[in-house]
């Protein structure tokens, strides 16, 4: 009994934490606490969230093992600057993309997925396995069969990207995949929103096809050209109610060399 009773002290200390923590992470990513500002005191924090000393310190600890605060004698606990965040984070992503503030992180994550994934594409098409294979071909037909913008098809189309990255035989590249899903499961959610359901199973239909045939510039390219539209959705999916989309929301796809591979695109397409 005594045993039961400290575990659930024990988990209601731990949610406390994490709510604490989570409250103070998303005011960090939104801007509302600026870097080099001060955190409330310990004891306004207890007084304010009606929490306990041990319940304060461990969400401090949180944030600053994330990177987002640091806590010194005489100066208190301040958010530090932005580039010391631990951007790769699943707390700091979940955070940044339930801010109010959302446009400079979704550029940086669909930044860094143009950088890896189309590479990530090319490798596969030679490293691919029969298994891997198989399984991308299962998650290609999960998203068919699941309704648009279902969690089974954002399932789907998380393990469709999941298994590119582990064809590559690159364990940096599958762990990066892993500690940026949560923010992928969450930007699939909103680009599935925009495009038709037939046009984003078109565009990953043909990298599938590619990697299966072996065609690294095909895969590469189509890869892009996903990443590319589903940044759009995504921009697009944020800020059509306040009309502040603007022209530079298609900027990811409008460079000369977007337009060589649209060109390229429309001769080698299925």
């Amino acid at each position: 009994m005594l045993q039961a009773n400290a575990r659930t002290m024990h988990g209601e200390r731990a949610s406390r934490t994490m709510s604490l923590a989570a409250t103070f992470g998303r005011r960090i990513a939104s801007g509302r606490l600026a870097c080099g500002e001060a955190l409330p005191t310990e004891k306004e924090l207890q007084t304010q969230y009606g929490v306990s000393r041990t319940v304060v310190r461990e969400a401090v600890r949180h944030l600053v093992a994330k990177g987002l605060v640091s806590v010194g004698p005489k100066v208190g606990t301040r958010v530090r600057e932005r580039i010391e965040w631990n951007m790769l984070d699943p707390d700091v992503m979940g955070w940044h993309l339930t801010a109010a503030i959302r446009r400079p992180f979704i550029e940086s994550l669909y930044e860094m997925r143009l950088i890896n994934e189309p590479q990530a594409a090319r490798l596969a098409c030679d490293r691919i396995s029969p298994e891997q294979a198989a399984r991308l071909q299962a998650a290609m037909a999960g998203m068919r069969e699941n309704p648009r913008g279902s969690p089974e098809l954002i399932a789907a189309d998380l393990a469709f990207h999941r298994v590119i990255l582990e064809a590559t035989g690159n364990p940096m590249l599958v762990s990066l995949g892993a500690m940026i899903e949560r923010s992928l499961s969450i930007s699939f959610s909103l680009s599935w929103r925009q495009n038709p359901q037939e046009e984003t199973l078109r565009q990953h239909g043909r990298v599938m096809d590619a990697i299966l045939a072996g065609d690294r510039e095909a895969a590469e390219l189509f890869m892009r050209r996903l990443i590319e539209s589903a940044f759009n959705d995504v921009i697009l999916a944020l800020y059509a109610d306040d009309g502040t989309r603007g022209d530079d929301a298609g900027e990811a796809g409008d460079t000369d060399a977007g337009n060589r591979e649209r060109d390229h695109g429309a001769r080698s397409a299925p």
